[in-house]
């Protein structure tokens, strides 16, 4: 059964329902915003007692905001409805996916040891983009076990070859549920 999507309200509320769907239920917020802050709170709170000082517990906290609250909201019906709608392509899902490469480069710089960790940019974004372009373009009753088993080789990158990121060590596995398990594939119902 086809169900029509509300429009996106005017003002500024527009932009929230531009940004996780028009139609959000009550259930949902409360959801998404709860996991956003939380996780903002102890991650931020983790680099501070790391004694990484207050500009990387800012930086980790605003990171773990959109990516363990997005991680969230990206598995909501509403948020799956709206960026799965007619109107939004592969193209679409490939640039919002793309976006995150500037977490993956603020992380590379800040919370890997000192100086700019090209390997940890170049493998991790490499491998997001690439398990992005298969997934978006798999057919649809493959999407999800094929982004689980990309999801899993990411772990298996970050495990036994990268390394975690000290203090944002959930980092990679969150990111890669936000994107691929939670932005790229599709609301599904048996």
């Amino acid at each position: 059964m086809h169900r029509t999507l509300p429009e996106p309200r005017l003002g500024l509320l527009g932009v929230w329902d531009r940004f996780v769907g028009p139609g959000m239920t009550r259930a949902e917020l409360w959801l998404v915003l709860s996991a956003s802050i939380v996780a903002s709170v102890l991650a931020g709170l983790n680099v501070w007692l790391l004694g990484m000082g207050w500009l990387l517990a800012l930086v980790a906290a605003v990171i773990a905001f959109d990516v363990i609250g997005g991680a969230v909201c990206n598995m909501t019906d509403t948020t799956k409805r709206w960026y799965h709608r007619a109107q939004a392509g592969a193209k679409d899902h490939f640039g919002f996916i793309a976006l995150h490469i500037v977490h993956i480069a603020l992380v590379a710089w800040l919370f890997r040891g000192d100086g700019f960790d090209m390997q940890f940019a170049v493998v991790v974004s490499g491998w997001l983009m690439v398990s992005a372009v298969i997934v978006i373009l798999s057919p649809e009753m493959l999407k999800s076990p094929i982004a689980v088993s990309l999801y899993m080789i990411a772990l298996a990158l970050t495990l036994y070859w990268l390394g975690f990121s000290k203090g944002l060590e959930w980092f990679v596995p969150a990111l890669f549920l936000k994107l691929l398990i939670g932005h790229a594939v599709p609301l599904q119902r048996l």
